[in-house]
């Protein structure tokens, strides 16, 4: 077996020397990048089309204050007991925290909110969810995923919503919403939303409304003042039914009425729709939870000693060897398309006839080769949206990277311990399973990689960079009260 020959140093001078004859020169722009690292970055940015985010756009007082009140009120809720913030909430990052949301009719045990019925009890010391306690056993079983964060959705470069792209806008212009239907054509699973609805963030704010779990609640259920939930008597499918019936209860009260006038003020009560409501949650979701002041937006902006040298190691590896911006990408730091990273599924999905969440598959016409597929997550202010994945399978950034990294040889050795107790014995981890997942991964991501300690630390150090300073305290965003004069609801208990 020949061995490859080492380049000694005289071999080195005379290679140099034939350059210099020859009049050859040596590729001095290799050796500038090596020496400067901020114009190498600065170079894979261009590359990679990485530009400024698109400035925040400007909506009327009254606008802004009629989507505060709305996203904060229960009153949007079938059993006026969940609000938008419950699972997008400013204390939270504009997410809830937990591995999966909790919706309607939660019940606070061991200071978290619980699904109704979910009793967790120990029995001779041992908790019954890591024996294989069923998720979906309870009345409103947990959400089957994690709850997204929604900082900056306002940008134009915005085109699908939720984890499977399943609210989103076609070629047409027309905001459209896949639903989980009995047949496949187009025409039938697709909700298109009405043309008022101005943005795909207003699209997206038409549907929790309509889910049972999340806020709707089901029929025969009263909220805990002993009132009728009017809502869930609707069948599910009737959407435009269950909007009006939404609208009905915000004109029931005065301030509503008063607060619609003053932001639409073209608008004849009658004319009101459920999408000029999600039109203003909208405008309050990108008036407040846009930020432009992140190490990283700062270097994108020209102040290129924004970044520590850790941050910018991170970014070329990023941008580089490991190729995270292959769907990282552009501005928004997501392609907003759909792939199996090898997740370990946890719990039933949307359809709980199906053991495992199959992603994008559900509500769409893919196909079984798009199992197990969700869209790229973006990342700005990534440090403060724990935990990570479609179900928050990961409670760590540092656990989130190295998954990415070598997503098969992760999810052969997940670890469940890292899970709050009421979601290990949800964990569908068993060789099958796992061997069912990665039928569908990409034949590279099977492959184990090897990253240094210090290459993942420093690709931590650069997702740290995506967090904005203004974003960590967002308490200013929240009403002392709401319209209904309903408790406004946490995704955690409040504190003593």
């Amino acid at each position: 077996m020949k061995r490859p020959i080492k380049p000694s140093p005289i071999h080195a001078v005379g290679a140099l020397i034939a350059l210099l004859i020859l009049g050859m020169t040596l590729p001095t722009p290799l050796v500038a990048e090596e020496a400067d690292p901020v114009a190498k970055l600065q170079a894979l940015l261009e590359q990679n089309h990485v530009t400024v985010l698109d400035p925040k756009q400007e909506y009327s007082k009254e606008r802004l204050e009629l989507g505060q009140a709305l996203f904060f009120d229960p009153l949007i809720g079938g059993n006026r007991d969940v609000s938008c913030a419950t699972c997008h909430h400013p204390l939270t990052a504009t997410a809830d925290g937990r591995s999966r949301a909790v919706g309607t009719r939660a019940y606070v045990d061991k200071g978290r909110r619980m699904p109704e019925g979910l009793r967790l009890v120990d029995v001779e010391g041992r908790d019954p969810v890591l024996m294989g306690f069923n998720l979906s056993s309870a009345a409103h079983p947990f959400t089957p995923r994690n709850s997204p964060e929604i900082f900056n959705r306002g940008d134009s470069d915005w085109h699908s919503m939720f984890w499977d792209s399943r609210c989103y806008q076609r070629e047409d212009g027309k905001f459209v919403v896949n639903q989980a239907r009995l047949t496949k054509t187009e025409n039938y699973y697709q909700v298109v939303m009405p043309d008022i609805v101005e943005n795909v963030l207003a699209a997206q704010a038409m549907m929790p409304v309509l889910s049972n779990a999340e806020m709707r609640g089901t029929k025969g259920e009263r909220d805990s003042a002993g009132v009728h939930n009017e809502v869930g008597e609707v069948l599910g499918q009737n959407e435009e039914e269950i909007w009006a019936a939404l609208v009905q209860r915000l004109m029931n009260v005065e301030a509503y009425r008063k607060m619609f006038k003053a932001a639409y003020p073209e608008l004849a009560q009658d004319e009101i729709h459920f999408a000029h409501a999600a039109n203003a949650i909208a405008a309050f979701e990108i008036d407040s939870f846009s930020f432009y002041d992140s190490p990283f937006d700062r270097f994108l902006a020209g102040e290129t000693d924004a970044l520590s040298e850790p941050q910018l190691r991170g970014a070329l590896l990023f941008y580089g060897k490991a190729n995270c911006a292959s769907c990282h990408s552009g501005k928004l730091l997501t392609d907003q398309k759909h792939y199996n990273m090898g997740v370990v599924p946890i719990g039933p999905g949307p359809n709980e006839q199906e053991d495992y969440d199959l992603g994008i598959m559900l509500r769409s016409d893919y196909g079984l080769e798009d199992r197990f597929k969700f869209r790229t997550p973006p990342l700005r202010n990534v440090e403060l949206t724990f935990p990570y994945m479609h179900n928050g399978a990961y409670t760590t950034l540092e656990g989130a990277v190295r998954h990415q990294l070598s997503p098969g040889s992760e999810l052969d050795n997940y670890d469940a311990g890292q899970l709050e107790p009421e979601f290990r014995g949800a964990v569908h981890n068993s060789s099958e399973v796992v061997k069912l997942v990665k039928k569908t991964m990409d034949p590279a991501h099977k492959i184990p990689a090897y990253y240094s300690d210090e290459e993942v630390s420093d690709l931590v150090e650069f997702l740290k960079s995506l967090t904005s300073p203004s974003a960590r305290n967002l308490e200013s965003t929240i009403p002392e009260s709401v319209p209904s004069g309903l408790p406004m609801v946490l995704p955690f208990p409040a504190s003593d």
